[in-house]
């Protein structure tokens, strides 16, 4: 084959290539150009997932954070529960408390911060009232006198009984049901060796026929602090605890003081 014919049939192979090459460009623009409006599209629909995705990223983001922030003010009034708990215990009572934690009653989701920052309010009112308040029992030990009238145990006569009698062992710890101020500290005639605190709110109480006093006049006491021992002292028929509540000089029943509950019954 000459030259010429070589060079005949290498120019019709290059434009047979050359077309075919342009067709299939041409092929592929054109299929590109036609799928391009579904592409957009689906890249459109990609960026509005990406946005929501983001959007529920950060809502998820404060949620938790505001889980963080409520379950740390729930730990803290769980502190004060047991502040409190420690407080009822030195004074005698003795609660029952729900398991599992605390309740939150499910109509109030929306509003738990709203619920804690209440709660923990009324925690706090309730252990400065727990505290201040004479609310308890002095001693443990069976009622054998309840306030009011009663036979003289000495003389079987009909009289009034100023307070409840708890029956107690030898030298048994006495205990101050409220925070306060010792009034007075000594003998008392009837009631032997007595103590008299002063309380807030116009609250007083008296422990009376007592073994030994471990407190003075003028001192501050704290709710469950031992003030002295019970005795026998003074007009008594036995080891036992003579206990009274005042309020603004006024006699009351120290019953509807001394338990809160049925559990706490001796």
């Amino acid at each position: 084959m000459d030259k010429k014919m070589l060079r005949k049939n290498f120019t019709r192979i290059y434009l047979i290539t050359l077309t075919l090459v342009s067709l299939l460009s041409l092929y592929i623009a054109v299929k590109a150009s036609l799928n391009k409006p579904e592409i957009e599209k689906l890249r459109k629909e990609v960026n509005l997932l990406k946005e929501k995705l983001k959007e529920k990223e950060e809502k998820l983001k404060k949620v938790t954070e505001e889980k963080e922030k409520l379950a740390e003010k729930l730990r803290n009034i769980e502190e004060k529960i047991k502040t409190a708990n420690k407080t009822l215990r030195r004074k005698g009572i003795k609660i029952k408390l729900p398991k599992g934690g605390l309740f939150i009653p499910a109509d109030i989701k929306e509003n738990l911060e709203f619920y804690a920052s209440t709660l923990e309010s009324s925690m706090e009112h309730l252990l400065k009232a727990m505290a201040d308040i004479p609310v308890g029992v002095p001693l443990y030990g069976r009622i054998t006198s309840k306030f009011g009238y009663r036979k003289d145990p000495f003389n079987g006569r009909l009289a009034f009984h100023s307070g409840l009698d708890l029956k107690a062992k030898p030298k048994q710890p006495v205990f101050a049901t409220a925070n306060g101020r010792v009034k007075f500290a000594g003998w008392s005639g009837g009631y032997g060796k007595l103590v008299i605190i002063k309380h807030k709110y116009g609250y007083e109480t008296y422990y009376g026929h007592l073994y030994k006093i471990r407190v003075k006049k003028g001192q501050w006491v704290k709710a469950g602090t031992v003030i002295g021992y019970a005795g026998s002292t003074g007009r008594s028929t036995g080891v036992h605890l003579h206990y009274e509540i005042r309020r603004y000089g006024k006699l009351l029943n120290p019953l509807r003081y001394l338990y809160l509950n049925r559990y706490n019954a001796f």
